[in-house]
């Protein structure tokens, strides 16, 4: 997966502005800050050079995770409106244009520097976005919006400051909420207390899971995805690595407010064993975790040779 041309090309235009070795400097502080976080909303991204740097190597992982999960809760479902809070340079937006084909969105961002970037990424591709100066904890939306995302924002708060930020998003939904985090186990922790505090709420868990019963996997395994990223030669140089993509893990939660969307029966876990002459999958129900293998000739072979970890499983 690859950041649109526009984000891309602007980006390595703003970089011109700065030195290659403050760049990269700046790439190692920001990888070390975001590592050492400790989930107390400190502030990493202030500068006009910092947020190049992001734009650069961590807005295109926030960019794909975005994608994959919009593209497993939504299918062709489409959207002419949109509202993220905590929108960083824009990347939920630009993932939820080219998935569902919004092209009006409320930006919600605390910090200039970010906010500068959004707007001329968003210039650049022809976008239409009012991005409001806040801290996202502080933000009352003013309407309803047939999209609503918060990504990499929620495990920075405490949990009275995020359940009245939930309340708040899930309030200005009109079709699907989207909240997106890092494939971690504690960020899938949060994902099992948000799933359950929005149900409680009567909002409808769609993806990924089945349904929302009680996780079926065990205290010490955690549900996540991966997606990978194609790296641009300024990703490269900036992260030190030949390697022309990074794989970017990543937890979320989607609900339906309005039942225009449903749940899967069924979703591929894990990466399928293959092995000669026949594959193996991991897939949940939502009620328990289980092997599912499909040998050469077997019904629905071809297709389980396709599906991928985070893709519906449709049983036969």
């Amino acid at each position: 997966m690859i950041l649109p041309d526009y984000v891309r090309a602007q980006t390595e235009k703003l970089a011109e502005r700065y030195k290659p070795s403050q760049l990269k400097k700046l790439s190692s502080a920001l990888s070390d800050a975001y590592l050492n976080n400790k989930s107390d909303g400190a502030r990493l991204v202030t500068t006009d050079e910092q947020a190049v740097v992001y734009a650069a190597v961590r807005m295109p992982a926030t960019y794909a995770a975005v994608y994959s999960a919009l593209e497993a809760a939504t299918g062709d479902e489409s959207f002419s409106s949109m509202l993220d809070v905590g929108a960083g340079t824009g990347a939920a937006f630009f993932a939820a244009h080219e998935v569902t084909g919004v092209g009006n969105a409320v930006l919600v961002e605390r910090e200039k520097a970010m906010i500068t970037l959004a707007r001329s990424f968003c210039e650049a591709g022809g976008l239409n976005a009012k991005i409001i100066k806040s801290d996202a904890a502080d933000f009352t939306p003013d309407g309803k919006y047939d999209l609503v995302t918060a990504s990499y924002a929620l495990n920075e708060m405490s949990k009275d400051t995020r359940e009245k930020l939930l309340d708040k998003l899930l309030s200005s939904t009109k079709k699907l909420l989207l909240i997106v985090e890092s494939g971690t186990p504690k960020a899938f922790s949060l994902q099992k207390e948000i799933r359950k505090y929005m149900a409680d709420k009567g909002a409808a868990l769609i993806a990924p899971c089945p349904q929302n019963e009680t996780c079926p996997l065990p205290e010490n395994d955690w549900c996540h995805f991966t997606c990978r990223v194609e790296r641009s030669r300024l990703h490269k140089f900036l992260k030190d690595g030949d390697s022309p993509f990074e794989d970017e893990k990543f937890t979320y939660s989607a609900f339906c407010v309005d039942g225009s969307l449903s749940a899967c029966k069924a979703r591929v876990l894990r990466h399928p064993l293959t092995e000669k002459g026949k594959i193996t999958l991991t897939v949940c129900d939502g009620k328990s975790v289980s092997p599912v293998t499909r040998r050469k000739g077997d019904d629905g072979y071809k297709e389980a040779k396709k599906l991928g970890a985070g893709d519906e499983f449709k049983p036969i």
